[in-house]
């Protein structure tokens, strides 16, 4: 039997890795700029080509330079998957973490090389930053994803990933030195070797898939959207209602809805102009996005009103939402513009018979208890009067 050539299956995978990286750089360029992360994950790949490279000079210039530099340009590239992921679904960018993960990195490079020489303990502490950065992905992915195939497909494949860096650590710890050592023939470090070079491809076509449909869902989005503030018209918002009602019927649960209006806006608009209160508007709506989560609707009614449609949460959940949202538009004061509160009105539905005129009937009447009785306020449908103050 053959054995199988890492360096040979290494600069394979490194030059589909080049290719991919101009794939998806030419992509960024093709998709809008909402959009976000596909650069991120072209450099990630062009990154991973630089540490095969490095890589490739061991034995010609010292393992005290090669290694190094070709770990940490590996840990890197990983990270700016992560980074790219964060981008996409418009989260924090995790620079420090990152970083943090890079001097961890250095420090186990530098010691287990220099201090106590061991190849075991370098697999092993090598393994411990990357798990983190592959969990971290798995997360960010399975907690912000939408829930479709490209979804679960990219999720599977960084949970293999993270399983096997994992795996690779703790036989590092508990095997004899020739089974985690890649120079040497058997089946765990073949197998090691191939999963590690097909994954990162994999992974790159599993990151498009998902980046093509957010690419299908911005371009119906648009053309079923307000046009001020980008949040869906009546017509987008009927359209994301009938698809959460035939997954109600489907699957029994909860479905919470949000009849939000501004407190005092006309007097926006008398006292600053239509123009200052069109700012306040999409302020408003970026700010009640933010407070969502993906598979969330956000639809403009006209005027100063504004409707959530939370698939999958209860009226307990609900109400965390809206107390989020008022919060945000009370602090709401760094821009220089008007701030305004908002009053809030919660309806539920499990019965999918229930139609969507009366959803929003019941919310409408909780939106107006809310405006008599203060404003800046949140009242449920369901159970009478009562506030749930932020």
């Amino acid at each position: 039997m053959k054995v199988l050539d890492p360096y040979s299956l290494v600069l394979m995978a490194s030059m589909m890795c080049g290719v991919m990286s101009a794939v998806l750089y030419l992509v960024r360029r093709s998709f809008p700029p909402e959009i976000r992360g596909l650069g991120y994950w072209s450099a990630a790949l062009g990154v991973q080509v630089l540490s095969s490279v490095s890589y490739s000079f061991k034995g010609t210039l010292p393992d005290g330079l090669v290694l190094p530099v070709a770990n940490l340009l590996f840990v890197f590239g990983n990270g700016l998957c992560v980074i790219g992921l964060q981008a996409f679904h418009g989260r924090p960018q995790g620079w420090r973490m990152l970083g943090g993960a890079l001097g961890f990195s250095l420090i186990g490079m530098v010691y287990w090389l220099f201090v106590v020489p061991s190849y075991t303990a370098r697999v092993a502490w090598m393994a411990l930053p990357m798990s983190v950065i592959n969990a971290t992905e798995l997360w960010l992915v399975l907690r912000h994803g939408r829930r479709h195939f490209a979804t679960w497909f990219l999720a599977s494949l960084i949970g293999v990933n993270t399983l096997v860096v994992a795996t690779r650590g703790v036989t590092a710890l508990l095997a004899p030195a020739a089974t985690v050592d890649l120079s040497q023939p058997g089946a765990l470090q073949g197998a090691y070797l191939v999963i590690t070079a097909m994954v990162p491809i994999l992974l790159a076509v599993g990151f498009i898939m998902v980046a093509t449909k957010r690419l299908q869902f911005t371009l119906e989005r648009r053309s079923a959207s307000d046009p001020l503030t980008g949040a869906l018209n009546r017509r987008g918002f009927g359209a994301a209602y009938a698809r959460e009602l035939a997954r109600l019927r489907r699957r029994p649960r909860a479905l919470s809805l949000l009849a939000i209006d501004l407190d005092h806006f006309k007097a926006v608009n008398d006292v600053h102009g239509h123009g200052i209160g069109d700012k306040v508007l999409m302020r408003t709506a970026s700010l009640i996005d933010a407070a969502l989560r993906e598979s969330d609707y956000l639809a403009r009614f006209g005027g100063e009103e504004f409707i959530v449609l939370l698939p999958d949460t209860d009226v307990t959940l609900a109400v965390t939402v809206a107390q989020r949202i008022q919060a945000a538009l009370r602090i709401a004061c760094d821009t220089g513009l008007p701030v305004c509160t908002a009053s809030i009105g919660i309806a539920a539905q499990t019965n999918p018979l229930q139609r969507l005129e009366d959803l929003l009937d019941a919310a409408d009447r909780a939106l107006y208890r809310a405006k008599a009785n203060g404003r800046d306020r949140i009242e449920l449908a369901e159970t009478g009067p009562q506030q749930a103050r932020a």
